[in-house]
């Protein structure tokens, strides 16, 4: 089992927060770690999900949601090789106050080879961070 996880302070409400990570169909325009979501939110829905990581090809794995309070937080579950490397992705919105809130992501990898994949690892962590920053412009822009 592997962690990797990134937090960032974004200077806007947590509803706008939770509704940009919730348009998925925009993902494709500003995410550069997760390119494409495609998928209803609700739990139990499984999303068809593309991961991109400098000079690697994009991963397309599902996932399904296994945890969602709204406004809040989502976790999923997904199977990148199956029998052989999991993800949980976790997505948590905590307001501080009216105007600001921390977004946090982790995402835990588990299975045979996630003992193996430190280099697709280092450079998730990488995309992960990426995504919080992206996260952050698009949502302060948007004010």
């Amino acid at each position: 089992m592997k962690e990797i996880k990134g937090s960032i302070m974004i200077n806007v409400p947590a509803d706008k927060v939770w509704a940009s990570l919730t348009d998925f169909t925009s993902y494709p325009k500003w995410n550069p770690f997760l390119t494409n979501m495609k998928g209803e939110l609700e739990m139990g829905n499984v999303f068809d999900v593309t991961v991109s990581l400098p000079e690697r090809k994009d991963t397309r794995f599902p996932s399904k949601i296994v945890r969602m309070d709204q406004g809040k937080e989502i976790l999923a579950k997904g199977t990148i090789k199956k029998g052989m490397l999991y993800s949980d992705h976790l997505f948590l919105i905590e307001p501080l106050g009216e105007n600001k809130c921390m977004f946090t992501q982790s995402i835990v990898f588990r299975g045979f080879m996630s003992y193996f994949a430190g280099g697709v690892i280092r450079d998730s962590q990488k995309g992960l961070n990426r995504m919080n920053e992206e996260t952050k412009k698009l949502c302060e822009g948007a004010k």
